[in-house]
């Protein structure tokens, strides 16, 4: 065994010297201090990508049992998920193509506490596929060990985002939708789904929930019922698993919060029909104190069901651990360069870009262009995943490019374009800031630090067109910039850098100086 771990050890070092390697760890941890009980649940994230369109990932619950794999004399275990993820534009499309053993999981409800009613989390060894088309996410996945296939549909549409999903192993059919309002001071998510076996639609499950903002106070709730078919829910946290098995069950959500920076002060209340029906017990209320990843909570009952016997007192800390590696070899460029980088609470850019529209959220991120250059009041930074529009007509004038930054904020849809509303901005370090190549006219994109090549096509006073061999990309230059092109002629070849944007539904690359134009 102690060769075959060294031979792993060896070849993921080989490859990390080929590819971007990364390795992270999320472990959710609770503890029980009446009498110091305690829970913990890793899992863990590997990813090798040697191409920007192709990576290999592994997910793996650490703690749950696992098969193993045997290669002649020696064994190593077998992890959850292991599966090849392709990426590419396809006819202006974006296309997601995953083959092995992974997970189709889509929901639209798990806004507290877990709960989720329909949506799929569908496991499959075999292949899936999603693709984006403008507004609309379709995908599928076929099981090639049970021949049961998923598929599901979301749209957003006049500020609605629709989904239904569909799947042949428990004959699944579900619907869901929710939907944010902004009525000034207050701001209101609203979300609802229905599930049902297809065979049996008439005894359906439902969940109705919403959360109302006003200031800096929240106050969530939500409510569940179970129909006859088991599959319908799925408890993640704050019930007795058991719930979740019961025909015509029922159960009830509701929390008042207050924050305060980082902090949080709430108190909640959470009921069932399992509580309902006997009369020993009374609905489970208390209070919790939240500081970023940590919380504590005090409560009248047991508030964790995963630890056994009754926790009245109880703290949750959840953090996240990455180690990074960037190829030594690259095929493409890519932003940051520090080889091991700790992140502890935060978000990712694109968990901002996916997240719904007012949620708060943490970001660690890279200036890549000042404040006011490309637009008053913002600025722009970016991750491993993405870039984002930093809108902060206060905070942020004495950052320069390459400044480490700590952001929390709201994110909000401005123009088509997700950006976040800062309230909070902190410089923590600096780092190196290299350009994305752009390959594509994408979505994903757009906010991000990127850089093109190719033949002058257009020019006029304040844009011009070049034509990298894929497609031709309009470069605006901002009022403020001050760049001159009167040396810039038809015909030569360029390169430029710059922030990507979209305007009137069509690409712009902004550069920020004369530097990021470079005549070849």
């Amino acid at each position: 065994m102690k060769r075959i771990l060294i031979s792993l050890v060896l070849f993921l070092s080989i490859l990390s010297f080929s590819g971007n390697f990364s390795l992270s760890i999320l472990n959710l941890t609770t503890m029980g201090l009446d009498d110091g009980a305690f829970d913990y649940f890793p899992i863990l994230y590997v990813t090798y990508q040697p191409f920007d369109f192709l990576a290999f990932k592994v997910t793996d619950y650490l703690e749950l049992s696992h098969d193993s794999w045997n290669l002649g004399t020696y064994s190593i275990f077998k992890p959850r998920y292991y599966y090849l993820e392709g990426k590419f534009d396809l006819f202006g499309y974006d296309v997601k193509l995953d083959v092995l053993k992974t997970r189709l999981k889509k929901s639209q409800t798990e806004k507290l506490e877990g709960l989720r009613v329909g949506g799929l989390k569908f496991d499959y060894y075999g292949a899936g596929l999603d693709v984006k088309i403008g507004k609309i996410n379709l995908g599928a996945a076929y099981d090639l060990d049970l021949g049961s296939v998923a598929g599901y549909v979301q749209a957003d549409l006049f500020g609605f985002k629709l989904g239904g999903y569909y799947e042949t192993k428990y004959n699944q059919i579900s619907l869901d939708v929710n939907r944010s309002f902004d009525l000034g001071n207050f701001s209101i998510l609203a979300w609802t789904a229905l599930s049902a076996k297809s065979s049996d639609i008439a005894n359906f499950s439902y969940l109705v929930g919403g959360k109302v903002n006003f200031n800096n106070l929240a106050l969530s709730t939500q409510f569940l019922s179970l129909g006859v078919n088991r599959y319908d829910a799925d408890f993640q946290t704050g019930d007795p698993n058991d719930v979740a098995f019961l025909p015509n069950a029922w159960a009830y959500y509701l929390d008042v919060d207050y924050a305060l920076n980082d902090y949080v002060l709430g108190v909640f209340l959470r009921y069932n029909s399992v509580w309902a029906s006997d009369p020993n017990y009374l609905p489970l209320y208390g209070l919790k104190l939240a500081y970023k990843d940590f919380t504590l909570k005090v409560g009248n009952g047991d508030l964790e069901s995963n630890i056994a016997g009754e926790q009245k007192i109880i703290a949750e800390l959840n953090y996240f651990y990455s180690l990074e590696f960037n190829k030594l070899f690259s095929f493409n460029s890519k932003l940051v360069t520090p080889v091991e980088e700790k992140k502890k609470g935060f978000n990712s850019i694109m968990d901002v870009i996916l997240g719904e529209e007012g949620k708060s959220f943490v970001v660690k991120g890279i200036v890549t262009s000042p404040k006011d250059l490309l637009g008053k009041g913002s600025f722009y930074i970016q991750d491993e995943t993405a870039g984002l529009m930093i809108y902060s007509p206060v905070l942020g004038g004495d950052l320069n490019v390459g400044d480490v930054v700590v952001i929390s904020g709201k994110s909000k849809l401005w123009n088509g374009v997700i950006e976040l509303v800062a309230n909070n901005v902190e410089k923590v370090g600096s780092a190196k800031v290299i350009p994305d190549v752009l390959t594509s006219l994408s979505k994903t994109f757009i906010s991000a630090f990127v850089y093109v090549e190719g033949v002058v096509k257009e020019k006029n006073k304040y844009n011009f067109k070049v034509d990298t061999g894929d497609f031709i990309i309009k470069v605006y230059l901002k009022k403020g910039t001050n760049i001159d092109i009167s040396n810039l002629n038809v015909g030569q070849k360029v390169k430029v850098q710059g922030i990507l944007a979209v305007y009137k539904g069509e690409y712009e690359i902004l550069p920020r100086w004369q530097e990021d134009i470079e005549i070849r």
